[in-house]
Parts: structure tokens; sequence; C-alpha cells
């Protein structure tokens, strides 16, 4: 059960979330002008801190203790603002349900009723859209989009192997892959977000590049981008990899990569101000420094939450790395990593510095190749190891219990 004492609009309220049935309970927690905190008590009732009395969830009212008989009113609050569904109903597993979280339910609702004025322009098409084809099969649009993120996952896996394989080593190679699976944040891969298949495209465009199938990496580069809009940075590296390999024929081939570019803004610019909408998202465009003097006035403000400082942390290791991997590596995968890593930076939700890069930095895969390398060394090994493995039962736990990760 996922029992949270907050301030919301000013009012102080109690909501609570039943893992098992995906019940939701929302009550105001002052009783005769005393504040309240409360914790969970079996899945039925709830105990408050100050009396010790017991309450039960279905009804608000004190069963036993020195409250007993009083009620709890109920809260002002839509349920719809703490645990957003967007009309789509949670799935009668608890096993599939508990992956019903936040951005997911904005592609299940896409996958059901499509795209309306209601900010859903904000997440890209083809995600969305594999769901619902796939729910033609399986008759049940939550386990389609699991299917489709299970199935990516899979053929990310062999394909990163592959390519990490092709610039390194078997060892390293593996050894990235696992880094990788056992990243704070690769929960998201199995999640029904849409990483997993991102990176599928980006993945499928650079091993057909580097076999100078131009056409076919321009047409996964445009997959790529036309699931998340940092995907059209893809076009960075594909081009100088086209410049370098296809000298001699590099005009016949010019126009595929036009696709990316091209095929984002068809997307892109009908539905930007769509997905701008007041009450929806706020994002605004800045210099990526800018992120630094918005956590700034959090912290100054006492503001700043744990999620604000792991974002924090994992933005400057992972741009240290992009920037080795600039050197290190080959120019395309360093074209690759900081294309991606920039681009993720040039939004700003107000009060969120960098937000989401725990999860954004998943896709920067070359980080990992280099981790790879690294990991040669035990201590680079264990250090990686030990420090994952507890971060991510943190983070997916948050997840799972309606907790903001990414």
């Amino acid at each position: 059960m996922a029992i949270d004492n907050s301030f919301l609009g000013g009012e102080p309220i109690v909501s609570v979330f039943n893992l098992q049935t995906s019940e939701i309970f929302l009550y105001n927690r002052t009783v005769d002008d005393n504040l309240l905190s409360f914790r969970a008590n079996g899945f039925s009732t709830i105990v408050d801190a100050q009396s010790g009395s017991q309450w039960d969830l279905a009804s608000g009212l004190a069963v036993e203790g020195p409250l007993e008989g009083e009620v709890l009113k109920k809260s002002s609050i839509s349920a719809e603002e703490i645990f957003p569904y967007h009309g789509v109903n949670p799935h009668q597993s608890s096993w599939i349900a508990i992956w019903q979280r936040f951005d997911t339910n904005w592609y299940l609702k896409i996958a059901e009723r499509g795209y309306s004025d209601d900010g859903s322009t904000a997440f890209f098409p083809i995600y969305p859209y594999l769901v619902r084809l796939f729910a033609f099969v399986v008759r049940d649009m939550v386990l389609a989009s699991r299917l489709v993120t299970i199935l990516a996952l899979i053929a990310s896996l062999g394909l990163f192997h592959r390519i990490a394989t092709e610039y390194t080593d078997q060892t390293v190679a593996s050894r990235a892959v696992i880094y990788w699976l056992i990243f704070p944040t690769a929960f998201f891969l199995f999640a029904s977000y849409t990483e997993a298949i991102f990176l599928l495209f980006i993945l499928v465009s650079i091993f057909c590049a580097r076999r100078e199938k131009w056409i076919l990496a321009a047409v996964f580069g445009l997959l790529a981008a036309l699931t998340r809009i940092v995907g059209f940075t893809i076009f960075v590296p594909l081009l100088y990899m086209w410049w370098v390999q296809d000298r001699p024929r590099r005009w016949r081939n010019a126009f595929a990569f036009l696709l990316i570019p091209v095929g984002t803004g068809i997307y892109l610019f009908p539905t930007l101000q769509s997905s701008l909408l007041p009450g929806q998202w706020h994002p605004r465009l800045v210099f990526p420094w800018e992120h630094f003097s918005e956590l700034g006035l959090l912290i100054t403000n006492h503001l700043v939450s744990s999620i604000d400082i792991f974002n924090t942390l994992v933005t400057i290791l992972f741009g240290v790395l992009c920037l080795i991997i600039w050197r290190k590596m080959p120019l395309e995968l360093g074209m690759y990593s900081i294309a991606m890593f920039i681009s993720s930076l040039f939004r700003l939700n107000p009060g969120q510095p960098f937000v989401s890069m725990l999860r954004y930095v998943l896709v920067i895969f070359p980080a990992f190749i280099l981790l790879g390398k690294w990991g040669e060394k035990s201590w680079v090994n264990r250090a990686i190891v030990y420090l994952s493995f507890p971060l991510a039962l943190y983070f997916s736990a948050q997840f799972w219990l309606w907790g903001w990760v990414g």
C-alpha cells in the first residue's frame, strides 16, 4: 500500500493507493483542528501517529482508539491529480497494473482513444500505435504495451551486444549490457515506456549505417524520431557515417537523411501548440546550464528533493562520460552521445531541474560501453555493481508506489 501525507493546494491530505486492487482513497487529514499523520495498517485500515487510532479506508471512520467515531472528510483534490490514469482503467491483474504509472497511462490513453487537445500530443506516436496494433491480437491494451516493451528490450539486448562487440570485444560488450540492465533506473526498460523501443530503433539505424544500408538507416532513424523528440539527433551521427563511408557515392543517398528532420517536423509543428496547453505542461526552452540556476533556487528555498539531487548527479556523471566518449571512442559514438545528452537539457520544467535525466541517460548506450571497458578493473566493477543494485531497488519501489522518478 502506498500512503503519503502531504499538502496539495494548501490542503493537508492523506492519499492511499492499494497496490493489490488499484483502489484510491483521499482524505483531508485534519480532525477538530488537529493535523494528523497516517501510516498503513494492513489493506483496509490506516493508523494516525498522534493518537494511535485505526481508521477504516473505505468510510474514513475511526473504528478503534481515542478518536473512535470521528470521520475524515473527503479531500477536495481529485484522485486524477495525484494518480493520473487519464481515463484508462487499471488492469485487473495486480502484477500488470503496477506498471501503469505516469507516462504509461498517457500512451495507453492515446492507444485507446487517440490524440486530443489535452496535452497528449507531447507524446510521440510510434509507441502508442504499436500498442494499438498488438492489442488487435491480444485484446488487452495494457498487456499489449507490456509485450511491445519486452519484445523491444529482448531485441535491443542482442543488438546492443552485437554493436558493442564491433566496437570493442565480447567481454567488454557483455559487461556493458550487464551494467545497462542493472543501472538504477533500468526498470524503465521493462516498463511500458518508450526507452526500449526507442533504443531498438537507434541501434538498428546505426547497425544499418555501419553496413552502408543508408535507406534503412534513415527509415529507422525516422522511427526513432517519431518515438521521442530527441530521436531527431540521430541525424547527426548518421550524416557523419555516411560522409566518411560513402564518399564515392555520397550524393546518391543524400536525400534519405532528410526523412528524419522532415518527418519529425511534419508531426511536431501542427501539434506543438496543443502539446503545451496550460494545465498540462509548462516547459520552456532554455540553455542547458540554466538547470543549475533552477537547482540553486530550490536549494535556497529548501525545496530541493532527493530526486532533484540524483538527477543532478547523474547529469554531471554522464556529461563527463560523453566528453570522454568524444575523445576516446569512434567519432560517431561521441556525436550520438553528446547530441542525445545536450538535446535532453534544452527543456526545463519550473521547479524540476534536470527532470527525468535519470531515465533519459539510459539510451546513451556508448556510456555503458565505456563503463564496460573500465569494468576490467575489479574495483570499478565492484563500485558499479554495489551502487547499482540498492539504488535500483529504491527507484523501482518509488515508481511502483507512485513516487516520481523520471
